[in-house]
């Protein structure tokens, strides 16, 4: 048995019988409580309180934010559009006005080698031909670059590499890395660790860790730091120490801490009930944010930062927010726009080889 084979065997035992593309977040979630029981019983039962931690009602978005004017709907009827079926001889534009920038493998979780053909590899956009293009090493899994790189891969373990825009690769050893996220501006690289979280420079690769022990305490079983909107800061969702854990239900979210991504420093609690999606959870102007729903298939919540109260859900699990203020959200064959109060006015179908498939965005 060789040793790719060994580490495919390991990080399967990990997942679990791990599924198809959708159930990314299972994975995530399985590994992550394996990981979080042993971090949790060496740092206490108990929640650390953190000293000087201001309690705020939302984040303070960046006042030199440039983005334009959020969504705003009419009265007019859904726009309805179809991606064109021979997709892979230009950057697909999704409703929003954003790209795909990266398409997953078909089978993310096999032991199967990737496949090598813009229908089952993983694959990525070339900004410089504007083609997309199935890698042809074996990874585990892909995530697309927001600017100038090609993506980010897995080695299915510990490595995550970053995919210049000349194939070169910069790989580093982080731990707990499932689903790194760009930050807004595309130069930095935020990943979970089994101690904290890790900051790395998408162009030198340099790393920069950060202990939260106080967070990793009160992680739920999916523990993922996002970045906040004004490429400084990230947060954690925090469980509910008072509720017992169950392995039958998702863990009880209490509340998010934010930390700054410079040197590691909580900076403040917020009162977000809730998981926060993974990639763009947070409105440009920092007053709503994206969670997840307890129940599979339960889609997601839009709900208010500053009294964590739900405004609506939306079918889909995948979603994010858009530079504009619009929430893209990408299902089993569809990509659907809606404002921030969760109202439906573009939906495009989406071609058939994005099935079982995640979908990374980024702005042309």
């Amino acid at each position: 048995m060789t040793l790719e084979d060994k580490v495919r065997l390991t990080v399967h035992d990990l997942a679990g019988t791990a599924p198809a593309t959708p159930g990314l977040a299972d994975i995530a979630r399985r590994r992550g409580r394996r990981i979080r029981r042993r971090n949790q019983a060496l740092v206490g039962a108990a929640a650390i309180v953190l000293t000087g931690v201001a309690a705020v009602p939302f984040a303070v978005p960046d006042k030199r934010d440039t983005s334009p004017p959020p969504v705003t709907t009419t009265s007019s009827p859904v726009r309805r559009t179809t991606a064109p079926a021979n997709w892979g001889s230009t950057p697909l534009k999704l409703p929003g006005g954003v790209v795909v920038t990266a398409l997953t493998r078909n089978d993310v979780g096999t032991d199967a080698p990737a496949g090598r053909t813009l229908a089952t590899g993983n694959v990525v956009l070339n900004r410089a031909t504007g083609r997309y293009e199935a890698l042809k090493a074996d990874y585990y899994t892909v995530w697309g670059a927001p600017a100038e790189n090609l993506g980010v891969v897995s080695d299915g373990a510990d490595g995550l590499g970053i995919v210049h825009a000349d194939r070169s690769i910069k790989w580093i050893r982080i731990g707990y890395a499932l689903d790194p996220q760009w930050s807004p501006n595309g130069t930095l690289l935020l990943a979970t660790t089994q101690t904290g979280f890790a900051v790395i420079d998408a162009a030198t690769g340099k790393v920069t860790r950060h202990a939260t022990p106080e967070a990793i305490a009160a992680c739920p079983d999916e523990c993922l730091f996002t970045w906040q909107t004004d490429n400084r800061t990230v947060a954690v969702a925090q469980r509910d120490l008072s509720v017992p854990q169950s392995e039958e239900k998702a863990d009880t979210i209490k509340e998010v801490r934010v930390y700054s991504a410079a040197d590691g420093r909580a900076l403040a609690v917020q009162n977000v009930p809730g998981l926060p999606v993974s990639g763009s959870p947070w409105s440009p102007d920092g007053t709503r944010v994206l969670l997840r729903s307890p129940e599979p298939g339960g889609g997601t919540r839009i709900a208010q930062v500053m009294s964590g109260t739900t405004i609506t859900t939306v079918p889909e699990s995948d979603t994010r927010f858009l530079p504009g203020g619009g929430i893209l959200g990408l299902s089993e064959g569809m990509a659907r726009l809606y404002d921030s109060d969760g109202k439906l006015y573009e939906e495009m179908t989406l071609p058939a080889d994005f099935a079982g498939r995640r979908v990374s965005i980024g702005t042309p």
